[in-house]
């Protein structure tokens, strides 16, 4: 990549709110000061009677679970379940395709705070996917080195456009990650910086391997602000209620408002564009409320193998704004 390039997107990216203006509620929220659900948070009996694996699966999670994704999965309606479904889908593949390697697969999520899904993952798949990490958050590094296995998983504390394939190369702890990952997931990260989706994943990507698989959760603009102000109600009314005072939740959004969040925020237009630029198979996976989830690969048999081995989302039909919720693009 060019240095002067990247250095221009680097200085950009570093001036998101995600990192200056927002940076101390998201420790707060990873120290448990602030934003702590009042009632522990678990999947749906209907998710989680599909099959014993997710049973399994959702224990695990709920073991790895830190500070920080007690409090996402309570703000998320049904994204524990998604990140289940995700990560038993990206097990599977993994066992699926073992027999054609000789090596480890390996896994990025970007800013992925404690990293519960990621450790998940590692330690569910017995540490045939090893995973690398990153926050810029002192407390979510605290919360990993607590409760992660580390012979399967890495931590960056930092943020994540620190990680390029330089830097791989240049950390001996690394050395597992120095060809590529083979699954990439990011999780509501662009938005938290700018909106230039097309930028962010020509960056993102050269951390890819050539088969590689990445999946993007977006909280999607609305064409009509008043329908995304009627899923925003929604969330809140009927699902973050459950766990958080109507001041937390006015609090939350108000702070958010304030620091530009919606500024990086894109609609299902703009994301889908930027990620078929890249990418030759992109799918929409999952949807609830404004939250979207796409998951893309240049590698048709590979994204074949993956959708067919998800386990079926649950998102109930209040939250659910799109009637074929996995199709292709």
């Amino acid at each position: 990549m060019s240095d002067r390039d990247y250095q221009k997107y680097r200085e950009k990216t570093l001036k998101g709110s995600r990192i200056t203006t927002l940076v101390q509620h998201f420790e707060n929220v990873a120290l448990g000061i602030s934003q702590v659900p009042k009632l522990p948070i678990e999947a749906n009996l209907d998710f989680l009677s599909q099959d014993n694996e997710i049973l399994e699966y959702h224990k695990l999670f709920q073991k790895n679970m830190g500070c920080f994704y007690r409090h996402y999965c309570a703000s998320v309606p049904f994204i524990l379940e998604e990140l289940c479904r995700l990560g038993l889908g990206l097990c599977r593949v993994a066992k699926y395709l073992a027999s054609d390697r000789k090596d480890y697969f390996t896994y990025y999520a970007t800013s992925d705070a404690d990293a519960t899904p990621a450790r998940t993952i590692a330690d569910y798949s017995n540490g045939l996917i090893r995973t690398f990490t990153d926050s810029p958050n002192l407390a979510n590094k605290n919360e990993f080195y607590r409760l992660c296995n580390p012979e399967y998983s890495k931590f960056y504390h930092g943020c994540f456009v620190d990680i390029t394939p330089e830097y791989i190369a240049s950390q001996p702890s690394l050395h597992l990650y120095k060809n590529g990952f083979d699954f990439i997931y990011t999780s509501v990260t662009f938005q938290f910086y700018h909106a230039d989706r097309i930028e962010q994943i020509k960056y993102l990507i050269k951390l890819l391997k050539e088969d590689g698989l990445v999946i993007f959760l977006e909280k999607l603009k609305q064409p009509d602000i008043e329908e995304y102000k009627r899923r925003e109600e929604i969330k809140d009314k009927y699902f973050k209620n459950h766990y958080f005072s109507e001041e937390e939740i006015s609090w939350k959004d108000s702070t958010f408002l304030k620091n530009g969040l919606e500024t990086g925020q894109v609609d299902f237009e703009t994301a889908v564009s930027a990620i078929k630029k890249y990418f030759k198979f992109v799918y929409l996976i999952w949807n609830s409320t404004n939250f979207y989830e796409f998951v893309a690969s240049n590698n048709e048999s590979v994204i074949q193998a993956y959708i067919s081995l998800l386990p079926k989302p649950y998102v109930p039909a209040l939250f659910c704004f799109e009637e074929n919720m996995v199709r292709l693009l």
